[in-house]
């Protein structure tokens, strides 16, 4: 995923509703480190937060 998408997501008021895919499992962007290149993000099912590279992100399962 690229940096502008992401901050749309996170800047966007249905972020809490905008599902991405990590390793093929659905989580939410919770903020992006536009100088490093990673997102914060908060899985969909487990409530787990964790780190993750953009360019390991997808909006396509």
């Amino acid at each position: 995923m690229q940096l502008r998408r992401a901050a749309e997501i996170v800047n966007s008021k249905e972020n809490n509703n905008t599902v991405v895919y990590y390793q093929n499992k659905p989580v939410t962007i919770v903020t992006v480190d536009n100088n490093i290149g990673t997102a914060y993000v908060k899985s969909v099912d487990e409530n787990n937060r964790f780190e993750v590279n953009l360019e390991d992100l997808s909006e396509n399962h």
